[in-house]
């Protein structure tokens, strides 16, 4: 955000420049003039200022104007059978469209529009804690396994009797 003027300011958006002229309420994107509500460019030309957003709102935008809106009575619908409705107008009353069901499972995720930025969550490989790839395509040597020859040459030296029990006993049988 550039200041080219006390009211006037030039801002690069994305490699695009952007003139904002908040005394006349316009900018290049034509944003401001047709919605009359701030554009982003505009809300950074008036974030610089330190100016309140709601002053460069349309009147049409404000509370007071939505109430006065409703402010008459409404009066509620009768019922159907009581309508007159005359036959040139009964003949122009549309249907919604049919819907045709397709077949197969439907979709489940949302088809993400082009102009909708999409955040990918890269993967963490288990076995080296790196990003970028996953355990299966890892490079770097495999991590030991709980139940691996190491491990279990531990606590090989811890005796159980009632293994080497069972073991004499297959030797009786099999008179090994």
């Amino acid at each position: 955000v550039f200041n080219l003027d006390s009211m006037l300011f030039r801002i690069n958006s994305e490699g695009i420049e952007f003139i904002v002229d908040l005394k006349k309420r316009t900018c290049d994107c034509m944003e401001f003039q047709l919605d009359e509500l701030p554009c982003p460019h505009a809300i950074a030309a008036i974030n610089k200022r330190y100016l309140q957003k709601s002053d460069y709102c349309s009147n049409w935008y404000s509370k007071e104007t939505w109430l006065k809106t409703y402010e008459g009575h409404v009066n509620t619908v009768g019922d159907q059978k009581l309508w007159d409705i005359p036959q040139s107008v009964q003949s122009e009353i549309t249907k919604p469209p049919d819907v045709e069901i397709l077949q197969g499972r439907r979709q489940k995720k949302r088809h993400i529009p082009v102009t909708e930025s999409v955040s990918f969550k890269s993967t963490k490989c288990s076995r080296c804690k790196q990003v970028g790839h996953n355990r299966t395509t890892c490079l770097s040597s495999p991590a030991p396994y709980p139940y691996s020859k190491k491990h279990t040459e531990k606590y090989s030296n811890f005796s159980n009797p009632w293994s080497e029990f069972r073991l004499s006993l297959l030797y009786d049988i099999f008179e090994m």
